[in-house]
């Protein structure tokens, strides 16, 4: 095996690793929102990048460079796919829909400012699935090996369940509509 091979095999099982952390997210959202995810894509796109990991361990054994730079990519796209699949998942499939009914909910309770504020929230978290979408289109993991998303995934989720637990009204919704969804099987 060369040195180049070696090195970015080395490189390659970071990501890998890396990308086992950051898919423990799913489990996190998972508990907060107290539901399971029926999406397979982040699990199964760790299966195949490691089985691609294999293919490329073996073709930099035997110094076929092609296949070393073929098995490489698959990896890459595996690693920028799963985690993107499931945030955008999340985001269309859980809060959007979610936003969506609390924002045209027609109870005195909520106001103007509660629906401006909603309205933001949805309207960011919307942008953030364009965003990620274009990111997977651009394929900028390649360039930094970042998930440059994630933060603002994160940030916009936190300020959501900030404000819920800021108003009473609001939770209530959130939680009316989220029993609903659930109990309906909608996600």
């Amino acid at each position: 095996m060369i040195k180049e091979h070696q090195d970015l095999l080395d490189d390659v099982s970071k990501e890998i690793f890396d990308y086992r952390d950051n898919i423990w997210i799913i489990k996190d959202i998972s508990e907060y929102i107290h539901t399971k995810f029926d999406i397979a894509s982040p699990y199964l796109n760790l299966r195949d990048a490691l089985f691609h990991y294999k293919k490329m361990y073996e073709a930099a054994v035997a110094k076929n460079d092609f296949n070393v730079t073929q098995q490489y990519a698959c990896i890459e796209e595996h690693l920028n796919r799963g985690l993107k699949d499931f945030a955008v998942y999340l985001c269309t499939n859980f809060f959007t829909v979610i936003l969506h009914r609390m924002i045209d909910e027609k109870a005195s309770s909520i106001t103007n400012e509660i629906r401006q504020r909603l309205r933001h929230i949805y309207h960011q978290i919307k942008n953030l699935v364009i965003d990620i979408r274009f990111e997977g289109q651009i394929l900028s993991h390649f360039k930094n090996h970042n998930i440059n998303w994630l933060p603002t995934l994160n940030k916009v989720s936190t300020e959501f369940y900030r404000f819920l637990n800021e108003s009473r009204p609001v939770k209530q919704l959130y939680i009316r509509f989220t029993n609903e969804m659930f109990n309906n099987k909608n996600l």
